[in-house]
Parts: C-alpha cells; structure tokens; sequence
C-alpha cells in the first residue's frame, strides 16, 4: 500500500509538471502567433492606407522596408513585387491558397510548416484597390520548434522537480499509511484516526439509517418533482410505451378539458387526434425527439415530444405542452403585413413599368410624355413613402432610434403642426383651428410631432371644402389629452375597429387618390404606445371623426 501511494503521489506530480510545462508552452505559442497575425493584418492595413494614396501600387513601393516579406501579385498570379527576392525569379502565385482566397474573398490566410526547420510561416493576403494582391509573410518558430530551444532548460526543471518529488511522495506516503497498519482491529471504532475510515468501520451500524435518510429524500424529491409539474403553466403529459397516458398535470388537464386522475391508462388518442402530434409521438418512441404544433379550443400549442430511454431503448414518452398562441398570431401578422407590403410595391411598380414600357417603345405621343413622367414620378414617390412608414413602423417596434425623452409643450407643438398644414387647408377651403391649454408630457418631440402630423394629414385628407379641422390640447381626470376632429365623411362603424391596422382601408379607391400608404394611422398607434397612452376613436358617417390621445403622466407648464 505504501508503494501504490508512493507511486500515485509520485506520477501525479510528475504528469502536473509535464502538463504544465506543455500547457505553458502551448499558451505563450498561441499568444505568440495570435500577435504575429495581428501584426500582419495591422501592417498590410497600414500599406493598404498608402497604396489607396499612391499614384501606382508598384511606385509606393519604391524604397519600402518592413520586417516583414511583402509581396505584390497580379489578379493572374504573376508576382510584381517582392521585398526578400527578385519577383521576375519568382513563379505565379495564384494558385497559392491565401492568394486565391484573397482574389476570391477579399482576404485571405495560410500558414506553411517546415518540419526540417521546425518553422511556420504565416501568410495573410488583401485585394488591393487596383485588383492585385497585397501579400505578408513571416516566419516564426513552430511549437515543436520552440520546445526544441527550451528543452535544456525543461530538462534542468524536470530534474529537480523530480528529486523533490522522490523526497515528498517518500515522506507522505509513510505518514499516511503509518497509523493504518498501527491499527488495534480488536477495537476498531477506538481507531478513529482518519474521517475516511468512520464509513468503513460503521457500515453496519449507519446502513439502515441510511436507507431510511434516502427513502426520506426520495419522497421529498417526489413531492417537490409534483409541486413542479402541477404549478407549471406548460402542459405535461408522461406516456408509457403503449402511448397509454401513465400521468399528466393540471395545465395539461385544463387543455384538453378532462380530470387529470381519470385519464391514467387511457390512449393518447383519446385526448388528441393530430396527426402531427401523432406522428412526433412515434419518432420520439422509435428514440427520436420531436416537435408538432396543434390547435384547441381556438389555441395553438407546440408539443414537444421526447423519449424515455432504458437500455438502448424507449421506454416511454413525455410530451410537453407550450402556448404558442401569441407567437402564431404574430407569425401570422407578419405573413400578413409582408403580403400587404408586396402587394402595395406590386401596384405602382406595375403602373411605372407600364408607362416607362409604353415610352421606352415609342408608342407614347410627344405631347405625352409629361403626363407620362408625372405619372412615374408619383408613383414612385408613393413607393418612397410606403417604404418610409414601412421603416418607421420597424424603428417603433424596436424601439430604436427614437432619440431622447424632453417635456413636450403639446400646445405648441400643435400650433407648430397646424402652421405647417395652414396652406394646404386654405387651398381645400377648410377651417384649421387650435385651442386648449398649456400642458406638456414627458415623451419624444420627433414621435410626438409626426403623431399629430399624421392625425391632421388624415383629416384633411378626409373632409371635404368648407368643412374644418380642429386640434384641442386639454386635461382629462389621469393627465392630458391631445384630440384632432373633423367635419369630414367620418368612418362607418363595422370599420372603426380596424382602422389603427397596417394598410387598412375604409375605402381603398379613396385613399388611393389621396395618395395614402395605409399605414398612417397604424404609426399612430405605435407612437402612443410608446408614450403609454391610449387612443379612443369617435366618428359617424357624414359627420366626422375625433381622435383623443390620452397621456397619463401630465406636467403642468
């Protein structure tokens, strides 16, 4: 025994000190040629600089010194340049691997060991702005190679560390093992010398209260495993593999509507008749893990099946139940918005290709043209403003680029958007008015701004001559409310619902004419909700509309 500790101590500082010295040397090799390679690409950046200013890439070279080899190749692999040797003495290199990178890629890296030399050299190669390549070199010891240069050294350490190791592993060793084999095995429990020999000499006394400790945890574990499952939101279901429901948990009994208890040892089937839940059910016995989505009761959950496996095989499956309602409703929304965006692209896209078509072929009369352009020139404006909302709407739901919150004088700003406006009702013959107070909120200028453009747009938009608009800044009972009304046509009922939805429209030939993207109100929208406030739309047909934005955090001025 005093051998095999001996030996154990022995070894274990021996394989220590090797592994040490491997790792070390390995690390500062690593560090090494991580810094090496950094260095080239620092270096071919700098010559890059100065090639981009120079009047020819091969005159910058002109007198150029480096520690490093530079080397410039044509876009065919000849070698124009090189600092270590005559480059007319050198064969095409375009079959080399970080040259042909490069004129693929951009750039490109290689490394070349020499195993007589024990050395590795590194290449790193760009394109330049002329369509050559720009390539650096340097040669540097290998691993092997500096564990060569070290090894004197090793050798020296490996000596005294195992001499010292001889001495401890001695020392220890008979420390250790002296009071064991002084051991009274008449008394044994009076020989309590080491903690790790109390096992061993009450074994048969502390078994069974061992077995009673682990019965006890295992039931606790039991029941905290039971507390899980039964206050998870996911639905959890355990089958055996007959596919006979073993148990479940309540979320998973709340799903399909049963009693959790009366479910034991029914089918699966007699829950759920998916064929994709079905089929997951069987990839995930045959020992595959599976996923299915099904829908009930008007929700949609994702199973995810995964097998129980003993001895190589399935022994049971358990099937994990998450609500993907929110998530497919989503989904579905953004199907819907990418169809909407494709089709409103489609239609002026359509009408531009035909006009540029009509004159492209010489069938438009002169005196044509100009309408022809104009139309051109409106509908892509239309595009270009379609795709604005479009990346509004994408900064909004990322909440990006929104700038920084400032109290807000909304009476100002309204007064500030009416003025903007005040031409354009004149020229409709509408009344354009602002009231209220002075009251601010804390929030985004821009946002804030472009909310209250958008509102006044619409109902300028939407009333006729002689009708008027009117901004209101007031208080209500939680804060402040900014309201925009109009004498115009008004919305129907059936569509107030929806009118706050991407690219809805009321009246689709409308709005076309009024040059709308259908997005308009749906900004607003996303602006209020960014602000936490609330929007409450009030219209009768051939009346007009009011729409109220309703702050909760007031500030008084």
């Amino acid at each position: 025994m005093t051998k095999r500790i001996f030996r154990g101590i022995f070894l274990t500082a021996m394989a220590a000190m090797i592994l040490a010295a491997l790792l070390i040397t390995l690390s500062v090799y690593y560090v090494y040629e991580m810094r090496m390679t950094e260095e080239l690409r620092s270096e071919a950046a700098y010559i890059l600089h100065g090639l981009s200013r120079a009047e020819s890439e091969l005159a910058y070279f002109e007198g150029f010194a480096s520690p490093n080899r530079v080397t410039l190749v044509a876009a065919d692999g000849t070698v124009l340049y090189d600092s270590a040797r005559e480059a007319s003495m050198l064969d095409n290199h375009y079959h080399r691997p970080e040259v042909h990178e490069a004129l693929k890629t951009g750039s490109g890296e290689s490394r070349r060991y020499s195993s007589t030399l024990a050395e590795t050299t590194f290449y790193y190669a760009v394109r330049t702005p002329g369509g050559n390549v720009l390539r650096l070199a340097n040669t540097r010891s290998s691993v092997l190679g500096i564990f060569l240069r070290i090894t004197p050294l090793l050798f020296l350490i490996i000596s005294g560390v195992t001499i010292i190791s001889l001495i401890i592993a001695r020392l220890v060793s008979k420390r250790i093992v002296t009071p064991i084999n002084t051991l009274n095995l008449d008394a044994p429990l009076e020989n309590d010398v080491y903690d790790e020999l109390s096992p061993l000499l009450l074994r048969l006394d502390r078994q069974k209260k061992q077995n009673a400790m682990q019965m006890k945890a295992l039931t606790e574990k039991q029941n905290e495993l039971s507390a899980v499952t039964e206050n998870m939101r996911e639905g959890l279901i355990l089958l055996g593999p007959d596919s006979n429901v073993i148990s479940m948990n309540t979320s998973a009994a709340k799903i399909f509507g049963v009693e959790a208890q009366s479910m034991a040892g029914s089918s699966i089937l007699a829950l759920v008749r998916d064929t994709l839940v079905k089929e997951a059910i069987e990839d995930a016995q045959n020992g595959s893990s599976a996923d299915a989505v099904f829908e009930k009761n008007g929700r949609y959950y994702q199973v995810l099946a995964s097998p129980v496996p003993k001895n190589g095989s399935s022994t049971g499956v358990v099937l994990l139940m998450l609500d993907i309602t929110d998530k497919h409703a989503a989904e579905m929304s953004r199907r819907e918005f990418t169809a909407n965006v494709s089709h409103e692209l489609k239609t002026p896209l359509t009408s531009i290709s035909g006009y540029a078509e009509i004159m492209r072929d010489g069938l438009a009369r002169p005196e044509d043209m100009k309408t022809f352009a104009a139309r051109i020139y409106d509908e892509a404006n239309r595009m270009i403003a379609l795709v604005n909302d479009i990346l509004e709407l994408s900064r909004l739901d990322e909440h990006k680029g929104l700038g920084e919150k400032t109290e807000v004088d909304l009476l100002q700003m309204a007064q500030s958007v009416a003025r903007h406006f005040m031409p354009r009702a004149e020229e409709k013959g509408i009344i354009l008015s602002v009231d209220g107070m002075d009251l601010s909120v804390y929030g985004y200028p821009a946002l804030l701004n472009e909310m209250i453009a958008n509102l006044v747009d619409n109902a300028i938009k939407y009333t006729d001559r002689g009708g008027s608009v009117r901004i209101s800044v007031g208080r209500y009972p939680d804060g402040a409310m900014l309201s925009v009304s109009d004498t115009g046509i008004g919305i129907p009922k059936e569509h107030q619902p929806h009118v706050f939805e991407r690219f809805y429209r009321v009246d689709k030939s409308h709005s076309k004419a009024t040059g709308g993207t259908g997005l308009g109100l749906s900004i607003v929208k996303h602006i209020a909700a960014v602000h936490d406030a609330d929007i409450r739309l009030e219209s009768e047909v051939g009346k007009g509309t009011c729409v109220r934005i309703l702050f909760k955090r007031l500030h008084q001025l």
